[in-house]
This record gives C-alpha cells, sequence and structure tokens, in this order.
C-alpha cells in the first residue's frame, strides 16, 4: 500500500513539473556575426538581453550585438521614448526592426529605440536581482579600522522598478568611540507615459557625525526621465517627505520637507562589464524655514570575473542646521568606500 502510494505520487508530481521542466526553449536569437541561439528570453534591460539556453545556461548578450529576436512568448517592449508593446516577436524582414505581433496587428520598432523587454508572465525570482558587497581597511599607524557590509535588490516589471538598500559602516580607533553609520532605502518607481513616473520611497538612517541616532521618512514624487537608452539613464525627480528625526542629544522632531533628486546611471556590459551610479538628493525643509540637507553618493563597479565586482563609492552629506545638541556634531560628512561584490 505504502509503495502504491509513493509511486501514484510521484507519478502525480511528475505530472505537475514536467510541462515546466519539460518546456522546449524556442526561442530565436540570431547574431550579427551569424550566429544563432535558441533559448528562452528572459529579458533585456541596460542594453544586455538575458536568454536561458540549455547547453551554456543563462547568458547575457550585447544588445548591439543582436541582429533578430524571435519569440512565441508575449514580450512586453519598451522603447526610449516612453512607448510600450505587447505581444509575442516576430522575423523582421529589416534586420534593424524588431517585430511585434500586437492585438492590433504587427508593429515595427527600431532595435536601437528598444530599451526595455520583458515576458508578461515571467516568475518572481527571474525578475529579481540581488547584490551583497563586503569591505574592510585597516592602517597600523593609525590603529583606524572601518569595516562596511551592504545589500541591494532590483525587482523588475514592465510597469515598474523596486530598489533596496541596506549599507552599515563601523569606524573603530584605538583609544576613541566606535563611530558608525547605517542607512536603509526603499525605491519604488512607476512608469507613467511620456518617460514619466511617480516615485514612492522610505528611508531610515543613523549616522553619529551628523547627530542622528535615527532618522524615518516617507514620501512621494513625480519624476521624468529626459534620457533613457541601453547606456545612460538621467532622471529628475521632485516631491515631499515627512521625517521624523531622534537625535543623539536634544528633542525628538518631526518635520515636512521637499525633495528633489538628480540621478544619473552609466552602464556597458562589455569586458570588463562596469556601471556608475550617481545621485544627489536636496531637502528644503517646509516646517523648518532656512534649514536644508543634501545626500550625494557615487558608485563605480567593475567586473572582476564573473558576477564578481570590484565597488568604488563615495558618499556626503551636509545638514545645515543639525538637531542635535552635542557639542561633536558636525554639519557634514563624506568618506570613500572601497568594497568587494557579488551578484546574483
Amino acid at each position: 500500500m505504502i509503495r502504491f502510494a509513493a509511486g501514484t505520487l510521484g507519478v502525480f508530481l511528475l505530472f505537475l513539473v514536467s510541462p515546466c521542466a519539460m518546456a522546449a526553449k524556442t526561442d530565436i536569437v540570431v547574431l550579427k556575426n551569424g550566429d544563432k541561439i535558441t533559448g528562452e528570453v528572459k529579458g533585456m534591460l541596460r542594453g544586455r538581453l538575458q536568454f536561458s539556453t540549455d547547453t551554456m545556461g543563462t547568458v547575457s548578450i550585447e544588445w548591439e550585438d543582436i541582429q533578430t529576436v524571435i519569440s512565441g512568448t508575449s514580450q512586453s517592449v519598451e522603447l526610449a521614448n516612453g512607448q510600450r508593446f505587447f505581444g509575442p516577436l516576430a522575423k523582421s524582414e529589416n534586420s534593424e526592426m524588431v517585430a511585434i505581433k500586437t492585438e492590433q496587428g504587427q508593429v515595427g520598432v527600431g532595435m536601437m529605440d528598444v530599451v526595455a523587454m520583458y515576458p508578461v508572465e515571467t516568475s518572481f525570482w527571474k525578475r529579481l536581482d540581488i547584490r551583497a558587497s563586503l569591505g574592510f581597511s585597516w592602517d597600523k599607524a593609525s590603529s583606524v579600522g572601518k569595516y562596511n557590509v551592504g545589500l541591494d535588490t532590483e525587482f523588475r516589471d514592465p510597469n515598474f522598478i523596486t530598489r533596496g538598500g541596506l549599507s552599515a559602516e563601523v569606524t573603530t580607533q584605538e583609544g576613541e568611540d566606535d563611530t558608525r553609520r547605517a542607512n536603509a532605502s526603499i525605491n519604488h518607481m512607476r512608469f507613467r507615459k511620456s518617460k514619466r513616473f511617480t516615485s514612492y520611497f522610505g528611508n531610515l538612517e543613523s549616522n553619529k557625525e551628523l547627530g542622528i541616532d535615527l532618522r524615518a521618512l516617507v514620501g512621494i514624487g513625480y519624476g521624468w526621465i529626459p534620457i533613457r537608452s541601453n547606456h545612460n539613464w538621467f532622471l529628475l525627480t521632485a516631491g515631499v517627505d515627512i521625517n521624523h528625526e531622534i537625535p543623539v542629544e536634544g528633542e525628538d522632531e518631526t518635520n515636512l520637507e521637499g525633495v528633489g533628486v538628480m540621478s544619473y546611471e552609466y552602464f556597458r556590459y562589455s569586458e570588463p562589464e562596469r556601471n556608475l551610479k550617481s545621485n544627489l538628493s536636496v531637502f528644503p525643509s517646509i516646517t523648518d524655514f532656512g534649514r536644508w540637507r543634501a545626500e550625494f553618493t557615487t558608485d563605480l563597479d567593475i567586473e572582476i570575473v564573473n558576477d564578481f565586482f570590484w565597488v568604488f563609492s563615495v558618499f556626503a552629506s551636509y545638514d545645515s542646521r543639525p538637531l542635535s545638541e552635542d557639542e561633536e556634531t558636525s554639519k557634514s560628512d563624506y568618506g570613500v568606500i572601497s568594497s568587494l561584490a557579488y551578484e546574483w
């Protein structure tokens, strides 16, 4: 009886799994050098197509090296001008065009006009990117040690991108109190028409140098992407946030702030893969008139080996009127971080 039940369960599980496990990979990519690859389109973003094959696993192909993409799976295709089309991809008579079988009929778009593409029904985990980083430095002469860890995630959808990040840095020195800097953030960016988007964001921050035991804020913004290509993104955002601050010394305070953000991203996936991200955020206080804050970050990532990166980061923070009453509180904090990161 037990053997029969186990056999029945095994057949049932095989029946459930087999359509997925044995599903044929029938999408086709033809490269400009004439090579033809059969597999499954996983998505394209920042000038790189993720393509799953039976023999080579998932490979990354530079979009500019591709001549033709054919897929029987419905794809969401986004153009540099913000337009979106949905449907399977057919063979195009023009090698510089992508043919999309929409419900209204076949549409041809320029290959170099495509900035993002995703299978409409792909799974959660296939849309998620995760990167973990770790850095350490120590100077014998000054006995100064620095430790930093980071975790970044990005979830992609045809209609939005959600990013989350955690970072922490501790500086130790013999005979001195440890200093710490920690940050946790989330940003949900939903795309609108005409290169516009709505941004919803939250942040938790602790920075002893600026006299912040804890700052928590939530906000909303509206933005524009004047440049979005396969190698460059440039974003402008304006909005408001409400934050609650707990200083190292002094009374808690809640404020309403304006928000202005300027972001730039450059990415190139030829050998070696390299990415540059810069972000400048300015927060003029509305309820505490005359006070304003600013945050600046720049990250340069260079791939050492497959999915393993060297990361060089620069950060700077400024507060024109810190809330903390501690005499050691500074108006500014800045520094550089070197770390190693792995992405999967």
